[in-house]
């Protein structure tokens, strides 16, 4: 893919990438729940992740909906709040918590339907609910591969190169103008090379 992704592109990659966390852990068992699945995180740490993770974006979407156009926090202070989210979630089982972040991201897969062109303030600026949808997608895809691995197995996108340029698309709408036309123009390239490859480097995996 060449073009910019489309809004049923994106949201398909989106689904693809909960699809893909929900499926890699099918039949986890205890054991494996406990074993390291990114960095320290466990399983089940992980799958509290995502369920914290989404939680943001519902509540991102409200502020935007409400008129607040600034983010919650920072990107600087992203590895902190992350931290901080984990800790204060409630006690809860790996599978429990993935059938509660699948019901989460398939409510916010609706609202994006609706919102799609909703002023959206994440940690790197101010977006569209659209947008951030690419960034969202590189989420989940990234954490599928994340529980895969623990399993021994791998995890690709079907279609890495529109992911690329999805999330590419959101981050460079924060600068906007020349810098963005000029950056989409160098992602449409950088595209065409080991998309997934790239998106697993630039997120500290490979």
């Amino acid at each position: 893919m060449s073009s910019t992704p489309t809004q049923a592109d994106v949201l398909a990659q989106y689904r693809e990438g909960v699809d893909a966390v929900v499926a890699t852990v099918a039949g986890w068992d205890d054991a494996q729940w406990a074993e390291p699945a990114c960095g320290e995180w466990s399983g089940t740490d992980l799958a509290g992740h995502l369920v914290t993770v989404i939680g943001w974006y519902h509540s991102w979407l409200d502020r935007g909906l409400a008129g607040d156009l600034d983010p919650v926090f920072p990107i600087a202070a992203l590895d902190t709040e992350t931290v901080a989210a984990l800790a204060a979630l409630r006690a809860g089982s790996g599978p429990a918590r993935i059938d509660e972040f699948r019901a989460s991201a398939d409510a916010y897969a609706a609202r994006l339907g609706e919102h799609w062109d909703a002023p959206f303030a994440y940690p790197r600026g101010l977006v569209t609910a659209g947008l951030h949808a690419g960034v969202a997608a590189v989420e989940w895809h990234i954490h599928a591969w994340d529980l895969a691995r623990a399993a021994g197995g791998d995890h690709e996108p079907a279609d890495a190169e529109g992911l690329f340029l999805a999330a590419a698309r959101c981050q460079l709408a924060v600068a906007g103008g020349l810098r963005e036309r000029a950056g989409m123009q160098a992602a449409r390239l950088a595209a065409r090379r080991r998309p997934w490859h790239q998106l697993l480097q630039r997120m500290g995996r490979v």
